[in-house]
């Protein structure tokens, strides 16, 4: 099979000719012979120098609005160890702003995205605090503006590339209140959700609005996946009744939307499931990506019985303890585990989240031949 039989097949829980391994990098490895500098060359690291599966994917940017004006600077306050950015965005509405600590490490510049995981650490002042914010917002976050054709004809290069090395083409879709973090910061997230429920609907209300016009798109394009982001909407910050008053309506929509086109949709968890695991079957996701399988009191066995009969499971190993800090024996034990508790049928190996360019290359190496040798 192809890589993208493979996976396809694998995500619907069909037979495979071997259970696929797709890991997901933070970014190029160090280790000389395996750097990358494009997709293209990432593709031919993964699929010929680690012979490992993989995924292209493809994004639909969102419509900008023309009356919405920003700007940001930098400055060093006195009494503060740390730069602070300010950014300032003029809507329609209203003025929308945010400042955050600039630390060695801050990826972005004189800016503030508004959606960033950099940002939720180093929040000053959130993007998000009152309807009047939310109404600001609503002026900034919109729905794509392509059309139909616009998005078959964006496509193109992408597909070229899919083709040639024969690997699936996923879309990212939505954020729902995994955004809630970077424009509310993750304290003032929670409290505003039980304070002000409604102020956290309406922004689950926007993002959906996009997201379903971002799946519209991409089913118009002939995307293989449909991949919603899902990493801060468990119980780590919410309770089981916000998620399944809130977020399974709209999760049940989207799954909906793609499988009434054969399209299969991915949802990225993390930790915190165990309370939610009927509602992530109720929301009708395919496959549940990057659970993580030592952090966080999770039990791999009862996730398996609950949700390996009827989704695919894609994880495996805990990049930050296996990776990281494991040793190879560590890794290896862990890939047989993996396989011992979900089996072969349905899952996609994986170290979940990512695997940094840090970490020891040795142990990268033990998870792919560990994988070869249990794949079936």
């Amino acid at each position: 099979m192809t890589a993208k039989e493979r996976l396809l097949a694998a995500i619907g829980r069909e037979e495979v000719d071997y259970a696929p391994c797709a890991p997901t990098f933070w970014s190029s490895p160090v280790e000389p012979g395996f750097e990358w500098r494009n997709e293209e060359e990432r593709l031919e690291v993964c699929i010929e120098r680690l012979g490992v599966d993989a995924v292209l994917h493809w994004g639909i940017p969102q419509a900008t609005n023309p009356n919405v004006h920003e700007r940001a600077w930098e400055e060093q306050p006195a009494g503060e160890s740390l730069p602070l950015i300010h950014k300032v965005m003029e809507t329609p509405a209203g003025r929308l702003t945010a400042t955050v600590r600039k630390t060695e490490d801050w990826p972005h510049g004189t800016d503030i995205p508004l959606m960033s995981d950099f940002v939720v650490s180093r929040i000053v002042k959130p993007w998000i605090e009152t309807h009047a914010d939310m109404d600001c917002f609503e002026q900034v976050w919109l729905p794509p503006s392509w059309t139909d054709a616009q998005a078959i004809e964006a496509i193109r290069p992408t597909r070229v590339l899919a083709e040639k090395w024969q690997v699936p083409i996923s879309l990212p879709t939505g954020y729902g209140w995994t955004l809630a973090l970077s424009l509310m910061g993750a304290e003032q997230a929670v409290l505003l959700s039980v304070d002000q429920p409604e102020l956290l609907d309406r922004l689950a209300e926007i993002d959906h609005r996009v997201t379903m016009r971002k799946i519209e798109l991409g089913l118009a394009a002939g995307v293989d996946i449909l991949h919603r982001n899902g990493f801060y909407e468990t119980t780590d910050f919410w309770s089981r009744a916000q998620i399944e008053r809130h977020l399974l309506p709209r999760h049940q929509q989207q799954t909906a939307l793609g499988h009434a086109a054969g399209v299969p949709t991915v949802y990225t968890v993390c930790t915190g499931i165990m309370p939610i695991l009927d509602l992530l079957h109720r929301a009708g996701f395919d496959c549940l990506y990057g659970i993580e399988p030592v952090l966080g009191n999770q039990d791999m066995r009862t996730v398996a019985r609950e949700l390996g009969p009827h989704h695919a499971i894609w994880t495996g190993l805990s990049a930050p303890i296996h990776i990281g800090q494991g040793t190879p024996e560590d890794v290896r034990r862990a890939v047989r585990e993996f396989y011992e508790v979900f089996g072969r049928r349905g899952t996609i190996l994986m170290a979940t989240a990512s695997i940094r360019p840090q970490w020891k290359w040795q142990n990268v190496r033990a998870m792919v031949e560990e994988w070869k040798a249990e794949r079936g």
